[in-house]
């Protein structure tokens, strides 16, 4: 009894002690001087493990996120005094870190602020869609069962008996855009409206892939960014094969993520020219023409690697860009009629200024915002 009476104290003891380690403390958060929430240890804890973080800190933009925080345009910190200080995001949002007793250093300054109050970018107010509205909605489309744990919306009503995925890797919105109204892109131009979404952060491949496929967030999904490579969450293609569809997925050099329960055809390089997408193209008419999928994914790549190369300003990212536009003519000509299409970006392309390429992971609206397009044949 007196051993057993032993055991329970000094476990008391060691509880006590972990516990009282542990840092306490509370950040308000602010939108635009109202109060939306808080940030405490829990959730800088939360990122470390999923992430295995060796650093104590996370970046700030991580904590934002979680908090439904997408396109901001400033920050602002509460000082000692009371007086606030203001940053400008975009510059920071890759810099901006979080630690386990709450300091936010930024370029080497350090703020132990109670408030951090932020003011969301007037883009937000143009947002239309979601990467996580692709999924539910062809699947509707589909006549399919919804995805169990999705969050994203349903926005396309009639029913088909195809859906095909084209997901162009690192197309910017903007560039897109331009293109369209400069005349460049004539299968895009006739198409109807290019709606504003958004993807999940971070904003590469495998994140928002996993969030394409679920329905749902990385924090959900559990695919947190590079090195997971795959999600327990059902998928559309799951859900596809479990009620007796065809699911076949076109790729590049190889997979980003597990596409679990998909026919994955892998293209290359074949013909040696340093890119993909001609061989994805060739393909993706071979199979529509043999015996078209019931769900048929396509990722090109090539706007994405010249993005990174020569950054999205580029005469090289532009023309990647006008040759998917020729590529989705093809697409769309050989597909046959009762067919919903959803073509979209996974993520953004922004400048890299020590490069003079281009990058994306950050949560800044060039990365962020990607144009979604449903066109029914």
């Amino acid at each position: 009894m007196k051993r057993n009476a032993l055991i329970l104290t000094i476990t008391a003891i060691l509880v006590t002690l972990l516990t009282s380690c542990q840092p306490t403390w509370q950040m308000d958060v602010h939108e635009n001087g109202q109060l939306v929430g808080s940030l405490s240890p829990e959730v800088i804890l939360f990122y470390r493990d999923k992430l295995q973080a060796e650093d104590e800190d996370i970046l700030l933009a991580q904590a934002l996120y979680h908090m439904g925080f997408t396109l901001i345009d400033h920050i602002s910190l509460s000082q000692a005094d009371g007086h606030f200080t203001t940053r400008e995001w975009v510059p920071i949002a890759h810099l901006a870190r979080i630690n386990m007793q709450g300091e936010i250093n930024i370029k080497g300054e350090t703020f132990t602020s109670t408030v951090l109050d932020i003011n969301p970018s007037p883009l937000s107010s143009t947002i239309e869609y979601s990467i996580m509205d692709i999924a539910p909605t062809l699947a509707h489309v589909l006549g399919l069962p919804a995805l169990p744990e999705a969050q994203g919306q349903v926005r396309h009503q009639a029913t088909t008996k195809h859906a095909v995925m084209i997901l162009i890797d690192g197309l910017q919105y903007q560039t897109l855009l331009a293109l369209i109204e400069g005349g460049d892109l004539p299968f895009l131009r006739q198409v109807g409206k290019v709606h504003q979404g958004l993807t999940v952060y971070p904003p590469i491949t495998p994140a928002s892939t996993a969030a394409l496929l679920t329905g749902a967030p990385p924090h959900l999904n559990g695919v947190y960014g590079y090195g997971f490579r795959s999600t327990e969450m059902k998928t559309l293609f799951d859900l596809a094969v479990e009620n007796n569809l065809s699911v076949t997925a076109v790729e590049g050099y190889g997979l980003s993520l597990n596409l679990r329960n998909a026919n994955v055809i892998l293209s290359g390089d074949r013909d040696g020219d340093g890119r993909t997408d001609d061989n994805v193209l060739a393909n993706s008419l071979e199979i529509i023409q043999a015996e078209m999928p019931d769900v048929l994914f396509i990722h090109f790549h090539d706007v994405d690697d010249l993005g990174h190369s020569f950054g999205p300003d580029s005469a090289e990212y532009e023309a990647a860009i006008i040759q998917v536009d020729d590529y989705l003519s093809q697409i769309y000509q050989a597909l046959p009629s009762n067919t919903l299409i959803a073509i979209f970006a996974d993520h953004g392309m922004q400048k890299d200024t020590e490069t003079n390429g281009g990058n994306h992971g950050q949560l800044t609206p060039s990365a962020m915002i990607i144009p979604i397009i449903f066109l029914e044949k």
